[in-house]
């Protein structure tokens, strides 16, 4: 499967996502801690569609799945992982209310290694006052962390100077060849941060909502 197809898969998933923010002031990256979950999976259909929902006290997924397969016989699926990320009421203070969404889209061959991967996410941060205003208008349009690019803001933070869009290319080239046992093998730390030398060189922001991305996307090509 050609990466303009997955570009291609990737935009029609992200334009249908709610809004999003972009980095704080200090160009940091939110990728760690979590409560309350919303997952969502979803894969382009050829004719088979099979729909799941289900929810719990705190968390809610909604989703299709189906399979699509490529004239070489490889199979394509996305996978989208959302977390509510950071909660603020509001109160003596302005409150914010932070959700991220990760799209993971991916081919596998017949023996179910990974032979092409496109992650990009979405920052959704709804500022609130405390007179109860929502800073935000109604069907305001925002740019997913890879169409931001240099203005990210990452890379005056990073470690290792590189931007949040360098830093994910790397780490979609290093799952290629994978299986998701593989991929999901990566040693981190209890954060998410990759362990492994021959990927820290190149990737310093948490992995941890990748691999789940991934391990969906796997699943959902079948």
């Amino acid at each position: 499967m050609k990466r303009q197809f997955l570009c291609l898969t990737t935009a029609l998933f992200f334009a249908v996502l709610a809004g999003c923010s972009t980095t704080d002031n200090n160009g940091n990256d939110n990728q760690n801690g979590s409560s309350g979950t919303i997952m969502e999976n979803v894969v382009p259909n050829h004719g088979n569609t099979q729909q799941n929902t289900e929810s719990d006290n705190q968390n809610t997924a909604s989703g299709t799945e189906q399979n699509t397969t490529t004239a070489t016989g490889g199979r394509m699926g996305v996978g989208i992982v959302s977390r509510l990320k950071r909660a603020q009421d509001a109160g003596d203070v302005d409150g914010s209310a932070e959700i991220n969404t990760i799209v993971a889209a991916v081919t596998v061959d017949a023996e179910g290694r990974i032979t092409d991967c496109m992650i990009d996410k979405v920052e959704n941060k709804l500022p609130i006052s405390n007179t109860g205003s929502i800073g935000a208008a109604a069907n305001t349009e925002y740019s997913t962390a890879k169409e931001l690019g240099d203005s990210y803001g990452m890379k005056g933070a990073s470690p290792i100077g590189k931007e949040w869009y360098e830093q994910i290319e790397s780490f979609e080239q290093y799952v290629i060849g994978k299986t998701i046992e593989e991929v999901n093998g990566i040693k981190t730390d209890g954060q998410g941060y990759a362990q492994e030398n021959d990927l820290t060189s190149s990737v310093t922001i948490s992995i941890s909502d990748f691999q789940a991305a991934i391990t969906k996307a796997v699943e959902n090509a079948g």
